[in-house]
């Protein structure tokens, strides 16, 4: 067998050691084989290239967002409304959280954002020394959603032990991915109890009171929609924070680009989310199809590389390379069709704001030398540390 049917045939997104450096074989596969099917966790197809990803994405005749992971993440039987839902049941979910999501919405957060991002940074600045994927990035996400909610931030850990068992533990740890999913359902529906006795002005009392098709809410639909925001509202960004962060570390020469002109910081936030997405979301086929002579057949999990699309060189010139300025930049890092994030005014909003913050309090950060940075696997994507120095400053927040 030669390499690159290695590759394709056993392909395997929870691969620890190919997921540190995906970028060549994502090449190689667009190149030679962009609809391949691998053998690993049951089969299923991978699709690689941009055209057919962004088409796959608007074709709901033929694929289903019913299956969230490859394998499945312990969730059983249980199904998130709004991601695993299809139309037209599909927009009778979306219309009850769309409007908590606007970028108007979102902008109403900024002041409280930027409060936090400088907080954390004075929570290490004076000491010279951080890891700013767990000190910042994975910080900051869980502390704006937990607000956007309304859960406790002292409940962070639960929720973090809760994240690394269903996106790291899926392939290897089922039953610890499936104990996470109960633990979180139990924790929910006490918060769901409490603002049916005590409104409040946060997304768990919006869920109390919906209706959907004229009925309300059930409580499984509930907790999962509980379950799904505040995953999707933390894992993902922290994992884009960090993998921005580290470019830029590794990039001393065009962080200099972003430090003399910061305006040009949305269009870099952009860019690298084109070359670092953090997820990749599946699809099942629920319509026999072809595919560059494949043939998909009904019940079969496709899992949709986005990373590999987001470099396609017949999408984007010069497809390799981080250009701030590159316009229009069409890349799929929020998804497309219907199922485009729900969050992406808000993960660009942290991600703008905690980027800038950084360069203006620690512009001289670097990995400490000689540091491994581990990336992540599965369909979350991104690193897992990320130790830096830098010349210590002081606190800025005002006394609580």
């Amino acid at each position: 067998m030669n390499p690159f049917d290695e590759l394709t045939e056993h392909f395997d997104h929870h691969d620890v050691a190919f997921m540190q450096d995906p970028v060549p074989g994502y090449t190689a596969m667009r190149a030679r084989c962009p609809v391949a099917h691998s053998d690993c966790h049951g089969g299923f197809w991978i699709v690689a290239d941009y055209d057919d990803l962004h088409n796959l994405y608007f074709d709901t005749d033929h694929f289903s967002s019913f299956i969230p992971t490859i394998p499945n993440s312990g969730h059983g039987e249980r199904r998130f409304p709004l991601t695993m839902s299809d139309p037209p049941e599909h927009g009778l979910y979306r219309q009850i959280v769309q409007p908590w999501f606007t970028q108007s919405k979102m902008a109403e957060y900024e002041p409280e954002i930027r409060r936090r991002v400088t907080r954390l940074i004075d929570g290490f600045i004076e000491r010279g020394e951080a890891d700013l994927f767990w000190d910042f990035a994975r910080k900051l996400p869980a502390s704006v959603i937990a607000d956007i909610m309304g859960t406790p931030y002292a409940d962070g850990a639960k929720f973090e032990d809760w994240a690394q068992r269903i996106t790291q533990a899926t392939a290897t740890e089922p039953e610890s991915a499936a104990l996470a999913y109960e633990e979180m359902t139990e924790y929910f529906l006490g918060l769901l109890a409490q603002r049916e006795a005590e409104p409040r002005d946060d997304f768990i009392t919006l869920l109390v009171r919906a209706r959907v098709d004229d009925r309300p809410l059930g409580d499984e639909e509930r907790v999962m929609f509980c379950i799904l925001i505040k995953m999707a509202g933390f894992d993902t960004t922290s994992s884009f924070i960090g993998s921005m962060l580290w470019w830029l570390a590794e990039h001393p020469d065009q962080r200099a680009r972003l430090l003399e002109d910061p305006a040009l910081i949305p269009g870099a936030v952009d860019e690298l989310l084109r070359c670092f997405p953090p997820g990749s979301p599946a699809r099942v086929v629920k319509k026999d199809t072809e595919m560059h002579g494949q043939h998909l057949r009904e019940g079969d999990p496709v899992l949709l590389l986005t990373a590999s699309a987001n470099r396609d060189e017949s999408a984007f010139e010069r497809a390799d390379d981080v250009i701030f300025e590159r316009r229009p930049n069409k890349h799929l890092g929020f998804g497309m069709g219907i199922h485009r994030c729900l969050g992406m005014h808000l993960a660009r909003l942290e991600s703008e704001v905690a980027l800038t913050e950084i360069l203006r309090r620690l512009p001289d950060y670097a990995i400490v030398p000689g540091t491994v940075v581990e990336w992540s696997h599965g369909q979350i994507w991104g690193p897992r540390n990320l130790p830096v120095t830098f010349t210590p400053g002081a606190p800025q927040a005002s006394p609580a």
